[in-house]
């Protein structure tokens, strides 16, 4: 028997008729006793077998659909009512291959395995939509009107009836859309997509935009199948609302080509871009390459929150300096890459030389905004453009190199800047040490590498303290334990800091110790006697000594024979006892 004839009967009368072809055999008699309990389940065991039966819903498996895909298509174009569904049972999670069956033959599909009240539901959803067609007009308006999908029915092009679903996607609460054309609530571009439907008298499906009463677009999927409707050629319309799945998709599509932080495109993007635009009619096509300076101190001193936002005004700062048809992406941690379509290379340094400007004018918060960049351009096919990428990244790491000594310098000044606004600390406290430290060094007899990393620690022992916040920093009473845990901190954070800078490591290791302990009972390592770096422990008795001898908003100041006792009170336990001696000396002696 052909196999026209096999299906011939497929969309004839009785309801709740199912047949069942999977070639599966256990899946076949898995889904027959599920189903079996709510409708009749056909599993035809002959083609003659066929003719004597119809039925409502078809469910079938990959190798039944491809094998009877012409066939089955053949017969939904011509049976009324046209309406038949197609279920396919499938255990692929390939998304793009079943989206494109979704979109032609098949109605829905259901992936294996699947829960048993799943199954019923959608069963009987397909079975819903499939009674509308075969049962008389109030029925089909009763199920249509709590069907969750939108429904119309067309004749001459205007909607003759829509179920409150229908109504609720367009945004109309008034009848002023049974006077007007459905094609006249379809976005423009999409007009042609729904004309193509129509005349293909076809039931396929497209994902249109809508345009309800505030005028918002709304994304459905949208279906049509002709249909006999009182007598008369009408069109059947099914829109199921989509448009949270859009902007899903569209979020999902933005992430997947932006940086999630600076919102700049990411280097996914860029090397997409890269390769589509790298063509003769884009040349010349420069690229620069930035790498931020100070990143890595920012992130030490105050934390990788006040990174990101470095990082976030470097972004803002390419944005406002570049042109709308240039693409800025984030290479990568600290790097961002710019892509120039017909630029001159001089134009490109003039795009660098703005970046800087704008960079040095903003506002040092927390530290002077700046970045490093190379330009080079590509202005041949012959060139790779692979080597002009390296290109612009070997310029920018050589003017890295040629700025790193006054960036650094600027950074550290902006850093004791920002420890002077936030804290107790002041410029005449560093001053003093600074003398002290100098006066002290002499009596000592100490070499002149010493007496430089000294300098240094009397300007910044407490460079730490940049990370610790202003509250706890210039509170006036007694800091609980929580806020003493945090400040002790700071030594740490001052030794990151520092260790960054290549000129001043060496006073790292002091930097960290200096708040150690003769006796073994400081902070951060618990070190002791001559384990504690030797400018640690001279540094600590100078520092010690001007706090004493000065006031501060939470105390008086002692006066010099006071404070010397202090000293010489903690030599043993807090002090080298033998450098606590001679200062002790040298102060009263005045020498």
């Amino acid at each position: 028997m052909e196999t026209g004839k096999i299906f011939k009967k497929i969309h004839e009368v009785n309801p709740n008729n199912i047949l069942l072809m999977i070639k599966e055999k256990e899946n076949r008699r898995l889904l027959k006793n599920t189903l079996a309990e709510d409708y009749q389940v056909i599993i035809p065991k002959s083609e003659e077998e066929l003719f004597d039966q119809s039925f409502d819903l078809i469910m079938v498996d990959e190798y039944v659909l491809n094998e009877y895909e012409n066939t089955l298509q053949e017969i939904r174009n011509n049976v009324k009512p046209v309406f038949l569904p197609i279920l396919l049972i499938t255990s692929q999670n390939n998304n793009a291959i079943l989206y494109k069956e979704l979109q032609t033959l098949v109605n829905d599909l259901i992936r294996t395995p699947v829960g048993k009240l799943i199954l019923k539901t959608r069963i009987k959803n397909l079975m819903h939509i499939r009674k509308l067609s075969l049962e008389s007009d109030q029925r089909y308006h009763e199920l249509a009107e709590e069907s969750p999908v939108g429904i119309c029915i067309l004749q001459n092009q205007k909607i003759v009836y829509g179920n409150p679903a229908f109504f609720d996607i367009c945004g109309k609460e008034n009848r002023e859309i049974f006077v007007t054309p459905f094609i006249k609530y379809v976005y423009n571009t999409d007009k042609k997509k729904v004309k193509k439907l129509f005349d293909n008298r076809t039931e396929k499906s497209e994902e249109i935009r809508i345009i309800n009463n505030n005028n918002s677009i709304r994304w459905v999927d949208f279906r049509s199948t002709n249909i006999t409707y009182k007598d008369k050629k009408s069109i059947l319309v099914m829109v199921l609302d989509i448009t949270d799945k859009k902007k899903s998709e569209s979020k999902i599509k933005y992430l997947s080509f932006h940086d999630k932080l600076t919102n700049l495109y990411n280097r996914n993007f860029f090397e997409e871009e890269i390769r589509r635009l790298n063509t003769e009619r884009q040349f010349p096509l420069s690229i620069i390459m930035g790498d931020v300076n100070g990143l890595k101190l920012v992130n030490d001193a105050f934390g990788h929150q006040r990174g990101n936002l470095l990082l976030k005004k470097i972004a803002d700062i390419l944005k406002q300096n570049c042109r709308s048809e240039d693409i800025i992406a984030r290479w990568g941690g600290d790097e961002f890459v710019i892509l120039l379509p017909k630029t001159l290379k001089k134009t490109g340094e003039n795009i660098c030389n703005r970046i800087r400007k704008t960079c040095f004018k903003a506002e040092k918060n927390p530290i002077q905004l700046s970045i490093a960049l190379g330009v080079a351009t590509k202005d041949s096919l012959e060139i790779d453009i692979e080597d002009i990428l390296k290109k612009a990244e070997d310029r920018m790491y050589k003017n890295k190199l040629a700025g790193n000594e006054s960036i650094r310098n600027s950074i550290i000044s902006s850093l004791e800047n920002t420890l002077l606004e936030k804290s107790h600390e002041t410029k005449e406290h560093a001053e003093r040490m600074n003398k002290l430290a100098l006066k002290f060094s002499k009596k000592l007899d100490l070499s002149t590498s010493i007496v430089d990393e000294l300098k240094i620690l009397s300007k910044l022992h407490d460079i730490g303290k940049v990370s610790i916040p202003e509250r706890i920093l210039k509170k006036p009473g007694k800091l609980t334990q929580e806020e003493y845990e945090i400040i002790k901190g700071h030594s740490g954070s001052g030794y990151r800091i520092i260790k960054a800078v290549p000129e001043l490591a060496a006073v790292a290791e002091s930097i960290l110790t200096h708040h150690e302990r003769w006796d073994g009972t400081g902070y951060p390592r618990g070190l002791e006697k001559e384990s504690i770096p030797y400018t640690a422990r001279i540094i600590a008795i100078i520092d010690s000594y001007d706090v004493m001898t000065h006031d501060r908003t939470y105390k008086k100041a002692f006066s010099q024979k006071k404070a010397l006792a202090e000293i010489e009170r903690c030599a043993g336990s807090q002090f080298d006892p033998e450098l606590a001696e001679i200062f002790i000396g040298m102060i009263r002696n005045g020498s």
